[in-house]
Formats: structure tokens, C-alpha cells, sequence
């Protein structure tokens, strides 16, 4: 016998409908996704060079994390036992991320003299983005974007920096990307018709987990090609030295 559905109050059973109901909601979202392709396009055309999607990607961050908060509220106790772990998944997620940002910027600043002057002269800057950082590591990003060719965005995380937020990416992937997704795709088989929140949600769940998916392939590129060029630079001067020894002792 298949179960039976569970109607949301306030749920449209045809997408027109939703739509004609939501037009307003629905306009502000498209108009929330329009101003971050906006944003985008402005720090491209200031500085192609810079890693300009990271800005629109932290505004998608946002986006996400909003709904995931207003479909925790509003709608999460529709369905019977999706309360908990939608909660429980916000606040594990929010800790792991946020303790691996301030472990990140501590280490920084400690281990990266350049990061460490940075951290001086805008230590406020760099404590908002940390805050930030607890719905997804990748914000840390930002204040390497060289976004827009802006001045407070062009400082530089080690290698470990860089390979330690590209790991957190994955636990976030693991721990709040996926299981986000599991927990709206579960509501969306549970219920019957459209609503609102978890609609939006879903839709920002898939978009998010795949530039996280793919982000995370390129941080595996970029970052095994820095080390590369670091091997390099550090074996063409090891056997800089070497030569120099030699002809100052007369090897042949």
C-alpha cells in the first residue's frame, strides 16, 4: 500500500500555480541570483585576473544558508522526524566549520609573516569572514580572491592554508552539503505540491553542492601545481648552491 502524502499548509499541487502564488518571493530570489552574476561581472571586468567567482560563490553561501535557516523554522516539522537532524546538521556543520577558520587564521598568523601584517591592519575585516565561515570554509577564500583587484583581498595563504581549507571543503561536502540534500529531498518525497522555503532550498542544496563538488576538484589542481613549482624553485636553488660550492672549491 503506498503511503500516503503529507499536504504542507499552504503547499500548490501545479508549479503555475505555486508560481502565481509566489511571484513576489520568487522575484526577489531571481533578483538575489541576478546580483550575484552582478557582482561577479563587476570584479571581472576590474581585474580578470583575480579568482572572481569566489565572491559570487560566498553570496550563493549566504543565500543557502538563509533558507536552510527559514526551512529549519518554518517547515522542517512538517514531516516527522526532519526536524532534528535538519538542526542537528546546521549545528555540527557551523562548529567544524568555524573551529577549522579560526584554526586556519591562527596558524596563518603565526606561520605566515605576510598574513600576519595583513591580519594587522585589518583584523575586523578578517574576524567578519571568519564569522562568516562557519556556513562553509570556502569563505575564507575571499581574502585571497584578489577580487576586483581590491587591496584587502589579494593576501596570501600557505600552502598548508590552502590545503587545509580545501580539506574542510570536503567536510563540509560530508558533513552539511549532502546531508542538507538527503534531508529536502526526503521532505520533497514526504509531501505533495510546492512550497516556498524548501522549494528554494533545494534548488540552492544542488547548486551549492555542485560548485562545491567541482571547487574542490580545482583546489586539488591549484594547489598540486603550487607544490610543484615550489619543488622546483626549491631543487633549481639547492642545485644553484651546489654549483656555486663547487666552483668556489675547484670541483670539476
Amino acid at each position: 500500500m503506498e503511503e500516503e502524502k503529507i499536504i504542507p499548509e499552504g503547499s500548490e499541487q501545479f508549479f503555475i500555480e505555486f508560481a502565481k502564488k509566489n511571484y513576489i518571493e520568487l522575484s526577489i530570489v531571481g533578483s538575489l541570483f541576478a546580483f550575484a552574476i552582478f557582482v561577479y561581472l563587476i570584479g571581472r571586468c576590474n581585474n580578470k585576473k583575480g579568482n572572481n567567482f569566489v565572491m559570487f560563490n560566498f553570496l550563493f553561501i549566504c543565500y543557502d544558508l538563509a533558507f536552510d535557516i527559514a526551512f529549519l523554522v518554518k517547515n522542517a516539522k512538517d514531516v516527522p522526524g526532519l526536524f532534528r537532524p535538519a538542526l542537528l546538521i546546521l549545528i555540527i556543520s557551523g562548529s567544524i566549520n568555524l573551529a577549522m577558520s579560526f584554526a586556519i587564521i591562527i596558524y596563518q598568523r603565526i606561520c605566515n609573516p605576510a598574513f600576519s601584517n595583513w591580519l594587522k591592519e585589518n583584523n575586523r575585516f578578517a574576524a567578519l569572514i571568519t564569522i562568516f565561515s562557519a556556513a562553509n570554509i570556502q569563505a575564507l577564500k575571499i581574502i585571497s580572491s584578489n577580487y576586483g583587484g581590491m587591496d584587502v583581498l589579494q593576501v596570501k595563504y600557505s600552502s598548508n592554508g590552502q590545503r587545509a581549507i580545501a580539506w574542510g571543503g570536503v567536510l563540509n561536502l560530508a558533513f552539511q552539503d549532502i546531508p542538507q540534500l538527503v534531508i529536502l529531498v526526503k521532505y520533497w518525497i514526504k509531501t505533495e505540491g510546492y512550497v516556498f522555503f524548501p522549494f528554494i532550498s533545494l534548488i540552492l542544496s544542488v547548486t551549492i553542492l555542485f560548485i562545491d563538488f567541482f571547487g574542490r576538484i580545482y583546489d586539488a589542481i591549484i594547489i598540486s601545481n603550487d607544490d610543484d613549482g615550489t619543488t622546483r624553485r626549491v631543487n633549481n636553488r639547492s642545485s644553484d648552491s651546489s654549483y656555486q660550492y663547487s666552483m668556489r672549491v675547484g670541483a670539476p
